[in-house]
């Protein structure tokens, strides 16, 4: 049978409780035994003195007779509710004040003491020699007349008094133990219950988890380390689910994008292999297999590096540069795609100080990426602008389109993996949906972020954020240039620069 928390909780504290009571008790028990045993004794010794100095002292002097000396020894037996006993200097019990005791039997004090221990006050518990059935205190103490021994008196008090009051100490503590125990058992319950209530709902969703129902809520509420754990667990099935959905996208995404130039480049081969295609077209039909395979490529070699960024933290070469030395001539790279769609792209510096601390070759990847993104959505004679600016110790490259924008809902998934927006933002769906996957992963290998704002219809600007150069013992100085007066201009294949 399974036991659960509460069972062990239950049967530690009630063995923890018994365990505590039984020390307290048995120690109670034997401190009160111990200090009614010593007070015991040491009123037996003082009763024995004041027999002595008195009682015996009179008889021996001759002042009462013997029937009053009895007497008066019956009397000191009856209020201490002990046995007395009087024997001569030559051990003869001559006085016992229980007639039923076998010291009352002509019996010598040699029969219970050892001789040595008739000459000097002793102090013994138990039976003496079987004399006493039950566990007795007993005090004998020499009498002397002139210094000479005279005899002995030993006083018998039972100790079962002893034992009946640490009985109703131990009953007098068992009682109220019982009840603070129910109470306890009873709160402990209560508390215990409340407590396992959220762990049992916890563990109850847990399972719909396990089984694959992200969906189900955890119906605790309590603002203590329970409720945040629901809350956490709540966060993770969202994020198990999102990561679910991102799984079956993925394999639908790459299942699409690896099967469409597959089938191309299969058919287009099959054509002219049987000649539905003649030779003097194979030459056309060969560039487009070799672009459908240099898509494959391209698809292949950005799933392995964000591979590699999901595996292995990304190794950044950091050093500082001039960010102007590489927006240039990436954007002089696409000269040619800006002539065939009439677009007009220009870099803006408004800022003397253009030098950063970042990888060079990362952040040219990201440059491009984002130009390649804009220039694919811009429309025929709009405008795309590289912005650079200085704030706060950083360095701000914004690249703004006049694009057809991208709508509210698809902005936070424009970063997705394999995301691709639908036609409102363009004809051009030759990309692979891993460009803006990649620049994200690199700017947030820097420890920057990288924004979007975007309105449909007016264009989208990406804006990502460098940290300014480091000190160096060779200071790199920064070619000036008046802001927002120079400008570099690609248009219809031609490059100028106007400076006013």
């Amino acid at each position: 049978m399974k036991k659960t928390i509460f069972d062990k909780i239950v049967v530690g504290f009630v063995l923890l409780v018994i365990v505590i009571f039984s020390v307290l008790a048995l120690y109670t028990v034997n401190m009160t035994q111990s200090k009614l045993l010593s007070n015991t004794e040491q009123n037996l010794k003082t009763e024995s003195k004041l027999i002595i100095s008195t009682t015996v002292t009179d008889y021996m002097n001759g002042l009462i007779d013997k029937d009053t000396f009895y007497q008066k020894l019956d009397e000191h037996a009856a209020d201490m509710n002990a046995e007395i006993w009087l024997s001569t200097a030559n051990g003869e019990i001559i006085y016992c004040s229980n007639s039923e005791s076998p010291a009352a039997k002509d019996m010598m004090i040699t029969d219970f003491y050892d001789r040595t221990d008739i000459y000097s006050q002793t102090v013994k518990t138990g039976t003496l020699n079987g004399c006493f059935s039950a566990k007795t205190l007993s005090l004998s103490t020499p009498v002397y007349q002139d210094k000479s021994y005279a005899g002995l008196l030993s006083i018998h008090l039972s100790l079962q008094f002893i034992k009946d009051i640490a009985q109703k100490t131990f009953a007098s503590t068992y009682m109220p133990f019982l009840v603070i125990v129910v109470l306890s058992l009873i709160a402990l319950m209560l508390i215990t219950n409340s407590t396992l209530k959220p762990i049992r709902e916890i563990i109850a969703t847990s399972k719909q988890y396990a089984a694959g129902n992200f969906n189900a809520r955890i119906d605790v509420h309590t603002d203590n380390e329970f409720g945040e754990l629901a809350r956490y667990m709540e966060e993770m099935a969202d994020e198990l689910s999102r990561s679910n959905e991102y799984r079956k996208s993925f394999i639908s995404n790459i299942s699409h994008d690896f099967r469409s130039p597959l089938t191309s480049i299969k058919g287009y081969i099959e054509a002219m292999i049987d000649g539905t295609i003649p030779p003097d077209k194979h030459e056309k039909y060969l560039q487009i297999v070799l672009n459908e395979t240099k898509r494959l490529t391209k698809l292949t070699q950005g799933l392995l590096e964000l591979n590699n960024f999901d595996s292995f933290d990304l190794q950044l070469d950091k050093s500082n540069f001039d960010i102007k030395s590489i927006i240039l001539p990436t954007i002089n790279t696409f000269e040619g795609r800006c002539q065939d769609k009439g677009i007009y792209l220009h870099a803006i510096f408004h800022t003397d100080n253009t030098i950063v601390y970042a990888d060079r070759t990362r952040i040219q990847q990201v440059i491009y990426n984002l130009v390649d993104n804009a220039i694919k959505f811009t429309p025929e004679g709009r405008q795309i602008t590289v912005q650079v600016t200085e704030k706060s110790d950083k360095i701000f490259v914004s690249v703004k389109d006049e694009g057809v924008g991208i709508p509210p809902e698809s902005i936070k998934k424009v970063f997705d993996r394999f995301y691709k927006t639908d036609p409102s933002r363009g004809k051009d769906k030759t990309g692979t949906g891993l460009g803006l996957a990649i620049t994200k992963e690199i700017i947030k290998a820097h420890g920057e972020n990288i924004t979007l704002t975007s309105k449909v219809g007016e264009g989208s600007e990406f804006i990502f954020s460098l940290p300014m150069q480091k000190e160096m013992q060779i200071p790199i100085k920064a070619v000036h240039v008046k802001k927002e007066e120079d400008t570099q201009y690609i248009s219809n294949g031609k490059f100028r620069i106007k400076k006013n």
